[in-house]
């Protein structure tokens, strides 16, 4: 490959026989890395890896997780690998190749290449496809799974300096207009016995939580959230979208049987996939550009084609970029997408991954169609290169009057692109946009490796009815539960300082017989943020508020991560008496059969429940075969009313049931994990030093201490 990169001074890099395992080489579009990546490997002998390729496609229904190029016979590897890359939601684990996105699909990729004990890899931009956010997540769960593991040498490209505190490379060759500066990090992961976590802080100014008819979370003006759930202004059209359902099906075998056990119902290998599809008749205002915005999966690209969007142009090798622009003014356009005339002369093979982006979107700003369509729209580009390119497109695009639509994970596109209307895929919700002020540069970032640290808010909802709304409209398709909200939902919010959304945690009133007790009701982390531990924070947290209170806090989770957590914090967590067990059902489930056996008795029928003797029966109900679980049958003398979820005892079905499993509901037997915490109580001080405890105070802080030290990092956490 031609070197197309400043030279590079190896005397500054770790020796070839010396210890590493991680370098990454980072530059702006078009300065070389690619080129440099050759170069380097070559250095260290590692030319003669294969460059990360797609895969083999297996069958069409083939799950991603049953690849063999995933988890090499080893099944238990399978949740350590996605949670390596960010690939936290469960659903997308289990879908086939082909539905995968962009975003996903790289990760997937990338998650291949993570094997023990081979000689290295080698990946260009796999971070390119993805919002900051979930880049960052990424770079944490590998940085940690590198530390665990032995995967040989991995050499990477990006042009995400952002990333780096968080990824903690050995080294970093920085490539530089002029020359390759090479930084050292003296904590990389090779020195490190222990990954390196970010510090995440949640801060709070909620003070209780008041039980009973008109209850909920307490505090000053300053507590209570009543902030926008988007960041961005203008006006919301509503109605604009629709929800659908896609849905496909994969095979079954032990890999989907280990990452499906974390749902509440039997998976039967359908995977529905919902997502928001615009309205074509929500844009019934005058528009010149348009951009559909949203995270890796939230089907952007879905949407993307309801403006026709066509097959990518196939690019003759044998000819040079500048040749395959059927354009009157190459220059003009060259310039529009910042693509220097040097790099079109070149054919298309010859580019860096950024310089083909430009070359495609110069491609398609060629065609004579009245709507133009850009997936990935400067997804492969260094902010600033972006920056010029939106900069310098809106003029182009107004001057010629047509229509351009872009699709892309990075937010900061609308403003500097300055569209008429902004899609939000991930909430459906569509903006039209009245202010088109161009948006501030980016900042320049320099290389550093320190500890990157994540400062939350926690704030109350007012109303149990705001609760419910926004876990309905933002959190909801995170949580993998069938469980049903309680009308009594007191809910929380945490954002980041700037206001974006980051995780939801609520609270119920416990049933039964217990004084004064709350249950942990729903705990949901954005994926983007999911790695770092804010759920297990978030939940202390709130538990905090509500033990100073005066109350009692229950929670109960299938989630093994957050249950193993909180089983080794016995000093915070106890656990109950259903600790470990099966649990068969949720518990809005136990309460409707509840309702049924309370509306037989009243009907004057007999309704027991399963496992309580059945006395007074008038009439003989059917028998059928003894393992048919819709019978009353007999056991050691004793008549016993026996029924699966959603039946009523002695309602048999017309025609006896068979031995044949199929005829009847799998009971799902997940492992509960249940705990009430036992900890202190989180301290609000309402008057002068001297009138709090020092020792209760002295306690309580140091508790917290540990418990910060000791939260493990999370992958997923799910609440029911």
């Amino acid at each position: 490959m031609e070197q197309r990169h400043p030279p590079i001074d190896f005397t500054q890099l770790p020796g070839p026989y010396e210890a590493w395992k991680l370098g990454v080489i980072c530059g702006d579009t078009g300065s070389g890395k690619t080129s440099a990546l050759h170069t380097v490997s070559t250095f260290y002998e590692l030319h003669g890896l294969p460059w990360q390729t797609e895969p083999p496609i297996a069958a069409g229904n083939t799950a991603i997780c049953s690849y063999p190029e995933l988890h090499g016979g080893d099944v238990k590897s399978i949740s350590l690998k996605f949670q390596a890359v960010a690939m936290h939601s469960l659903p997308t684990r289990v879908k086939p190749f082909h539905v995968l996105s962009q975003g996903e699909r790289e990760r997937f990729l990338l998650a291949t290449s993570l094997k023990e004990g081979q000689l290295g890899s080698i990946g260009d931009d796999r971070f390119a496809m993805v919002d900051a956010e979930t880049a960052h997540s990424l770079c944490t769960g590998l940085h940690r799974y590198l530390c665990q593991h032995d995967c040989g040498r991995i050499l990477l490209a990006t042009c995400k300096k952002s990333v780096l505190p968080f990824l903690q490379p050995d080294f970093v060759i920085e490539l530089l207009p002029d020359k390759a500066v090479v930084h050292r990090n003296g904590h990389g992961i090779s020195a490190l016995t222990s990954p390196m976590r970010p510090m995440v802080s949640i801060n709070t100014a909620v003070e209780r939580f008041a039980g009973g008819p008109g209850g909920g979370w307490r505090g000053p003006e300053e507590s209570l959230d009543d902030m926008p759930l988007q960041s961005r202004t203008g006006q919301r059209i509503p109605g604009a979208s629709v929800r659908e359902e896609f849905q496909v099906s994969v095979g079954l075998d032990e890999c989907t049987a280990a990452v499906s056990k974390a749902f509440d119902h039997p998976f039967d290998g359908s995977i529905k996939q919902k997502c928001f599809r615009l309205k074509p008749e929500a844009l019934s205002f005058s528009w010149s550009i348009g951009a559909i915005i949203g995270p890796s999966g939230s089907g952007k690209s879905t949407n993307l084609k309801n403006f026709g969007q066509g097959l990518p142009f196939q690019w003759d090798p044998a000819k040079s970029v500048w040749d395959q622009l059927p354009y009157g003014d190459k220059k003009k356009l060259l310039e529009a997408v910042t693509l220097g005339e040097a790099a079109a002369r070149r054919s298309y093979d010859q580019l860096s991954a950024g310089e083909r982006s430009l070359a495609q979107l110069a491609r398609s700003l060629c065609s004579n169609g009245s709507v133009i369509t850009v997936d990935e729209f400067t997804s492969l580009l260094d902010r600033h290169r972006a920056y010029q390119v939106c900069t310098k497109i809106h003029p182009f695009i107004m001057e010629r009057g047509i229509q351009l639509v872009v699709a892309g994970c990075h937010k900061d596109i609308a403003d500097w692109l300055r569209v008429n209307w902004v899609f939000e895929a991930d909430s459906g919700e569509l903006l039209q946009v009245q202010d088109f002020t161009v948006g501030s540069p980016p900042p320049r970032i320099a290389v550093s490796f320190e500890v990157p640290k994540i400062d939350l808010v926690m704030r109350r909802l007012e109303t149990s009815t705001r609760s419910r709304n926004i876990f309905a409209s933002h959190f909801e398709a995170h949580h993998y539960m069938d469980g049903l909200l309680p009308t009594g939902l007191y809910g929380q919010l945490i954002r980041t300082t700037s206001g974006e959304l980051v995780a939801f945690h609520a609270v119920s009133a416990q049933p039964g017989q217990i004084h004064n007790a709350m249950r942990e009701s729903r705990l949901v982390v954005l994926p983007p943020w999911q790695g770092y531990g804010i759920g297990p924070r978030a939940s202390t947290l709130a538990a905090e508020l509500i033990v100073a209170s005066g109350m009692r806090l229950f929670c109960k989770t299938s989630q093994e991560a957050l249950g193993s957590h909180r089983s080794k914090a016995p000093y915070l967590w106890r656990p109950t008496t259903t600790n470990g067990k099966p649990m068969t059902a949720s518990l809005s489930e136990g309460f409707t059969r509840k309702r049924k056996r309370e509306a037989k008795r009243l009907e004057g029928g007999s309704a027991g429940h399963e496992g309580d003797v059945v006395d007074n029966i008038d009439v003989e109900p059917p028998v059928f075969d003894a393992d048919c679980v819709a019978c009353v049958r007999e056991r050691d003398g004793v008549r016993r009313a026996g029924r699966p979820p959603k039946h009523t005892c002695g309602r048999a079905p017309k025609a006896p049931l068979d031995n044949d499993v199929a005829h009847r509901r799998p009971v799902v037997r997940r492992v509960c994990y249940s705990h009430e915490y036992i900890g202190p109580g989180r301290h609000q001080q309402k008057g002068p030093v001297e009138d709090v405890n020092e020792e209760e105070l002295k306690a309580s802080t140091m508790l917290k201490l540990m418990t910060t030290e000791q939260i493990p990092e999370m992958a997923e956490i799910v609440l029911v």
